[in-house]
């Protein structure tokens, strides 16, 4: 694929190098927001006879107005042809800098979730 290895960014010290690629969507959200989650839990939860528990409802609401809001990038058409994708992978972000298609309710906020009062 042609442009793809301008994607990678590669980083040496003076004994080894690390290639890293930036890579985005649900399957690299959900991890980090699931974790951010259990951390919400473990801060505003309660002990019951099954363990440490919160609503999932209060966990949806801590994570959603803690999260930073981001814009849709400008242009918000995002086209992936210069890495080699075909045009019916292109994206059109519609929405506003606190609800949008392409990052919902906003960034995840680890700290602001945890120190929300």
């Amino acid at each position: 694929m042609a442009g793809v290895a301008s994607a990678v960014l590669r980083y040496c010290d003076a004994t080894q190098c690390g290639y890293y690629r930036y890579i985005q969507g649900t399957s690299m959200a959900a991890p980090h927001a699931t974790g951010v989650a259990a951390l919400i839990v473990s801060r505003f939860g309660r002990e019951d006879a099954s363990g440490l528990t919160l609503s999932p409802g209060r966990v949806e609401d801590v994570l959603t107005s803690t999260a930073a809001n981001r814009a849709c990038p400008n242009p918000p058409l995002q086209t992936y042809v210069p890495v080699g994708r075909s045009p019916e992978f292109d994206a059109l972000c519609v929405g506003t800098a606190e609800f949008n298609g392409f990052y919902g309710y906003g960034v995840v906020d680890a700290y602001a979730a945890v120190t929300e009062r």
